[in-house]
C-alpha cells in the first residue's frame, strides 16, 4: 500500500490581517493546489484556520476536485464550517472523528476553542486503543516548541493530551499547524510535524513574532509499507 497526502493549513482566506500584509490568501491557495495537482495527489487534509465567512465557499469550490478531510483552527466556526460539510455534523458541536485505512488509524481533532474539551479527551482515549499506527491531525500543536509563538499560542490543556499520548505503546505521528512555520520535534512515542502556513510565515524568533510574508507552503506525507515519511513543499510567487 503506497499512498500520498497533502496537507495544507492555516490559508486564512478573506482575512484583513493578511490583506494587509499584501497578501492575496485566494491566489495563493489556488497556487498550492496546482502544486499538489502536478504531484497527482488527490487526497488533502486540511488542519483549519480556513478563514472568513467570505472564504468558506471559495475553499470549499477550489477543493471539490480532492478528496478533503478537515479539522478546525481557532479561527473557524463549527457552524458556519459545518453547512459545507453537513455529513460531518456532531451532536458535541465539535469536528473530531476518526477512520481506518490498512496498517493506520487516522484520528482528526477539533482545537477550534483553543483546548480540546473533556468530551473530546474522553473519546480520545477510547480512540487511541488500537495495534495500528495512529496518525493525529490537529491544529494547534502537542509539543512543546522554545518560541515566541508558542509562548502565546500554545493549546491550553497541551498537557493533558500530552500525557495522554505518551501513555500509548504504539508510535504516534501528529500533523498539525497554527504556527506559520516547518518544524519536526520528537519525544519518546510522539513524532510532531508542523506544516508551513499556506498563506505566510511567522520567522522562528524566541522572543518575538515576525511575519515572512514571501513564502508559503504544505506538506507531502507518503505512506507505505516501511512507514511514514513526509516532506515540506515551500511555494512562492514567482515559482
Amino acid at each position: 500500500m503506497k499512498k500520498k497526502i497533502a496537507h495544507i493549513t492555516d490559508i486564512h482566506l478573506d482575512e484583513i490581517f493578511v490583506q494587509k500584509q499584501g497578501i492575496s490568501a485566494r491566489t495563493r491557495l489556488k497556487k498550492v493546489l496546482q502544486h499538489i495537482s502536478s504531484y497527482h495527489i488527490n487526497e488533502i487534509v486540511c488542519t483549519g484556520d480556513i478563514g472568513e465567512d467570505t472564504g468558506l465557499s471559495f475553499f470549499f469550490k477550489v477543493c471539490r476536485k480532492f478528496n478533503l478531510s478537515i479539522t478546525l483552527g481557532n479561527h473557524d466556526s463549527y457552524l458556519k464550517v459545518i453547512n459545507h460539510i453537513p455529513s460531518k455534523i456532531s451532536v458535541t458541536s465539535k469536528l473530531y472523528y476518526s477512520k481506518e485505512e490498512n496498517q493506520h488509524k487516522f484520528i482528526y481533532l477539533d482545537s477550534s476553542s483553543g483546548e480540546i474539551d473533556t468530551l473530546q479527551l474522553i473519546w480520545l482515549q477510547k480512540e487511541l486503543i488500537s495495534e495500528k499506527q495512529i496518525i493525529i491531525f490537529i491544529h494547534h500543536p502537542i509539543l512543546k516548541l522554545s518560541l515566541k509563538v508558542d509562548e502565546i499560542g500554545a493549546l491550553k490543556n497541551r498537557n493533558e493530551v500530552h500525557n495522554l499520548l505518551i501513555k500509548q505503546t504504539n508510535n504516534i505521528t501528529v500533523f498539525c499547524g497554527h504556527y506559520h512555520l516547518n518544524n519536526t520535534s520528537t519525544y519518546k512515542n510522539i513524532t510532531q510535524h508542523i506544516t508551513p502556513a499556506t498563506s505566510f510565515q511567522i520567522k522562528k524568533h524566541t522572543d518575538k513574532i515576525e511575519i515572512d510574508s514571501k513564502y508559503y507552503g504544505y506538506r507531502i506525507i507518503e505512506l507505505n509499507e516501511a512507514g511514514i515519511s513526509t516532506k515540506t513543499q515551500f511555494v512562492n510567487d514567482t515559482n
